[in-house]
């Protein structure tokens, strides 16, 4: 699915002559919003996205075809990354690295807790 560029809907929002808080207003959110919007992309909330294309007289689609078009040469842009996406940008050493770390900790625990017992064991005797 298609993101919608904030440069579009400020794009929009100027041609139709609607300041940030007269904008903001009619779509029902803050203007720091609708500024917010306009410095990244709008969110994919289809209430939201309905009620500015009801504001434009278009539609979501047609919007989001537009601002690719228009922002992107074309190409759809993309959705922000996740936070379950960082894994993606380690390099497969330090995937291996971190995997190690987590089980080398894991193991000098258990020697550890193994000789802690055994010192027991020798101290109780």
């Amino acid at each position: 699915m298609q993101r919608i560029d904030g440069k579009y809907l400020q794009e929009l929002r100027k041609e139709h002559g609607y300041s940030l808080r007269a904008f903001a207003e009619k779509i029902y959110v803050s203007k720091t919003t609708v500024s917010r919007w306009e410095s990244s992309v709008l969110p994919e909330d289809e209430n939201t996205l309905a009620r500015i294309a009801e504001v434009f007289g278009t539609t979501v689609e047609d919007m989001r075809t537009q601002s690719a078009l228009k922002y992107n040469d074309g190409k759809p842009i993309p959705a922000p990354k996740k936070e379950e996406d960082e894994e993606d940008l380690l390099s497969a050493e330090q995937r291996a690295e971190a995997r190690f770390g987590i089980r080398g900790l894991a193991i000098c625990l258990g020697i550890g807790l193994v000789a802690v017992l055994v010192l027991m064991v020798f101290l109780l005797l």
